[in-house]
């Protein structure tokens, strides 16, 4: 008897590095190393390293005719369901079941940190939504958004939390700061050893209020240059970023950050073995797998109490609950001066950690895959 065919929408992988591309990539990866009995094959329009097969498209991600270009192409290879990752699912035949995962509704709450485009793009989402039969949403906090927000969906919603890689669970056979040197070199090195390290990871865009942890940071190095914290980011730029990385760039010319636009698993694994704490100050999430990781790599986390933020990190994170880079200097220095409590929370992450494992949520995810395909 032939397996069901599956195909999961995989092209972004083959742009910048992000949440989502992360989210395909370890789900896949879990995939391959599962029995499952479905037949499991990855949609990509460009050449890309996967640990699925592939088939290949032609239409690229946020096409202004990608639901329907899309959906032609996959409809020609008879899946009998297909998974967006990326919110939108293409227009099907009805006989195609259809899954899709919301990670967050940040462009209802805050429309205006999104280009034109993402608007329109993810403006389609209450129409396209309406045609899937199983939505994912990575935490009870999207969850909860989008039952409120589409309430017709609801009975459609399940929760499936992001995972971490099995490898931020292990520390570096090798010295975290030579895997850091390879990534910035030996002067950038230098400079970072010379200081305690506030890490943030996260795309260069304005839901992460980057200019307002520069702005903290800008507060403590006012009050004691030779005790304040070096900031280090990881991330590309994203969208809407010109204000956010201007704010940056100005810290990294005063010697405040350093910033990483490109990092590999081995080099953000190296930074969170080295950092005092990661630091959050988002506007929304709605998972945050930084936050996640972090905590598999016994980093304390600071972060904003808001979205899914509490609900990842629970009482494992320490929160701060203003907007305002005066507060969040003091906190990040009070932590900073409290190692006791850093080990508290070092540990609290430790034990947490492990309900988020990508081998269970793509556990999760097969199981609704075969729940959409009987229902």
């Amino acid at each position: 008897m032939a397996r069901p065919r599956i195909l999961i929408d995989g092209r972004l992988l083959a742009y910048r590095r992000g949440g989502i591309q992360r989210y395909v990539l370890g789900l896949a990866s879990a995939f391959a190393r599962l029995d499952h009995g479905f037949e499991l094959l990855l949609v990509r329009n460009r050449r890309v390293d996967a640990p699925l097969p592939a088939v290949r498209v032609l239409t690229p991600p946020h096409h202004r005719w990608e639901r329907s270009v899309l959906g032609l192409e996959l409809a020609l290879r008879r899946p009998a369901l297909v998974h967006s990752p990326d919110f939108i699912p293409p227009r099907l035949p009805r006989s195609v079941r259809r899954v899709a995962t919301v990670h967050d509704l940040a462009f209802l709450d805050n429309p205006q940190l999104l280009s034109a485009e993402a608007r329109r793009y993810y403006g389609q989402l209450a129409e396209a939504l309406s045609a899937a039969n199983r939505i994912i949403a990575v935490s009870q906090w999207t969850a909860a958004r989008l039952r409120q927000a589409y309430p017709a969906l609801a009975d459609r919603v399940r929760v499936v939390h992001n995972g971490v890689d099995d490898r931020f669970f292990h520390p570096l056979p090798v010295d975290p700061w030579h895997t850091i040197e390879e990534a910035v070199g030996p002067e950038r090195v230098r400079q970072l050893r010379e200081r305690s390290l506030v890490l943030a990871v996260g795309t260069i865009e304005p839901r992460k209020r980057y200019p307002l942890l520069v702005g903290a940071l800008e507060r403590l190095w006012s009050r004691s240059v030779a005790n304040a914290p070096i900031l280090v980011v990881v991330g590309q730029a994203g969208w809407c970023d010109d204000g956010a990385v201007t704010v940056l760039q100005s810290a990294i010319d005063r010697g405040l950050a350093i910033w990483l636009r490109d990092a590999s698993d081995d080099a953000l694994r190296a930074l969170y073995a080295v950092a005092t704490m990661l630091v959050i100050p988002s506007l929304d999430e709605g998972f945050c797998l930084p936050a996640a990781e972090a905590m598999a790599s016994g980093l304390p986390v600071l972060a904003a109490r808001r979205g899914a933020l509490p609900e990842i990190l629970d009482e494992a994170g320490e929160f701060v609950d203003s907007d305002c880079p005066e507060v969040w200097a003091q906190e990040i220095g009070r932590l900073m001066g409290d190692e006791l409590r850093r080990r508290t929370l070092a540990q609290r992450g430790l034990q947490r950690a492990p309900r988020f494992r990508w081998e269970q949520s793509a556990r999760q995810t097969l199981a609704l895959y075969r729940e959409a395909l009987e229902g």
